[in-house]
């Protein structure tokens, strides 16, 4: 049995949030493989639509979710720490960007210099360049959740309003994505808010659903003793986990063929409604309760779990450089367009060279600026 204390007992680290977001951080390289590098033939080939299908119910939604959920824990969880949190992260968004363009700009520009112009790829360097330059991602959502997040604690909302929220949000998406303008700058404003027009890479007004679902989890996870979270896991994964199933075998019944599946989840990978949040949310409990469950298993294997600690540790600096990665071999590859193999061999080194790279950045930083 397990019993919700009338104070916070649980306060520490959550050691199954290290591993679920670790592995979320090698899924998340996998799929951009065939979103940056792949060719026409990969990235409509079912590997790439079945791999992202499948990755989808849980995918940016956990990455969000965890977000939330960690807000509980940090120490820095004043309305002024989270405005803070969230500026910074607008800031990495379009520093991001101006680095994204540069890995492309200097990557293309060396390529030509040694082997001459590939025919037709300087219009896909100019599609690309402006590509990433209006790219916005998990930052700029992150950032723009934190800020709403420090308004709710500055008002002292309480936790059945987080849940309040997080359903009407699931309601208004659908709806609230209708918007858009024939303004270009408006429209691309409301495109990156609501997720109407299709050309930013997110949205960030759907994915409050589960920042606030992954708040109130925390909260909820705070009241559980350390001693009885195997059994609360027990019966919230195994209750989450059949409900999860049923929809999710429900979307594939609805939507019988990898095309139309793929298809639908894309639409609700961008602006998720009701059911796609309810949905998500039970497979996100699922696998932390997975997660839970096989830590004893995959603490035995010291590389792997240290590894994913330290991916879950630094996941968005592992998340900014990879991209950047990503577009870096695609400069040098004058746009070549890879095939499946080819993308998922690209995502192993790719994810080996992000490693390298954020380890090598954190040595630097050590060095400079914590003498």
């Amino acid at each position: 049995m397990f019993s919700l204390k009338d104070k916070e007992v649980n306060v520490g680290r959550q050691r199954e949030l290290d591993l679920v977001k670790g592995f979320l951080m090698i899924m998340i390289v996998f799929i951009h493989s065939f979103q940056s590098i792949a060719g026409a033939a990969a990235a409509e080939s079912n590997v790439h639509k079945i791999l992202f299908a499948l990755f989808m119910p849980t995918g940016a939604c956990l990455y969000l979710f965890t977000m939330g959920f960690g807000s509980v824990f940090t120490r820095h969880s004043e309305p002024k720490d989270m405005v803070r949190n969230g500026v910074r992260l607008l800031v990495y968004q379009g520093l991001c960007n101006l680095c994204y363009a540069a890995a492309i700009i200097i990557c293309f520009h060396i390529r030509i210099l040694f082997t001459g112009e590939v025919a037709g790829s300087r219009e896909l360097y100019e599609a690309n360049l402006y590509s990433v330059l209006t790219f916005v991602n998990i930052f700029f959502i992150s950032g723009m959740c934190y800020l709403v997040l420090a308004i709710y604690r500055k008002l002292e909302v309480k936790l059945s309003g987080y849940i309040i929220s997080a359903v009407i949000v699931g309601i208004l998406s659908p709806f609230t994505k209708l918007l858009i303008s024939d303004n270009q700058a408006l429209n691309w404003i409301l495109d990156m808010t609501f997720g109407g027009k299709g050309e930013t890479s997110f949205c960030f007004f759907p994915y409050l659903s589960y920042v606030f679902l992954g708040y109130v989890f925390g909260k909820v996870i705070r009241r559980v003793p350390e001693n009885e979270k195997g059994e609360f896991y027990k019966k919230s994964g195994t209750v989450c986990g059949v409900i999860a199933v049923i929809w999710f075998v429900g979307c594939i019944i609805s939507h019988p063929s990898v095309e139309k599946f793929f298809d639908y989840m894309l639409v609700q990978y961008r602006t998720p409604g009701l059911l796609k949040v309810a949905g998500s949310f039970c497979a996100i409990i699922f696998v932390f309760a997975v997660a839970f469950g096989i830590m004893p298993l995959v603490e035995k294997w010291k590389f792997g779990y240290n590894k994913l600690c330290y991916f879950s540790k630094q996941i968005s600096k592992m998340y900014a450089i990879h991209i950047g990665v990503f577009w870096a071999i695609a400069g040098f590859s004058a746009f070549y367009p890879y095939n499946v193999k080819e993308c998922l061999l690209w995502s192993v080194a790719v994810l080996v060279a992000t490693d390298l790279l954020v380890q090598g950045y954190m040595k630097v930083t050590v060095l400079f600026f914590h003498k």
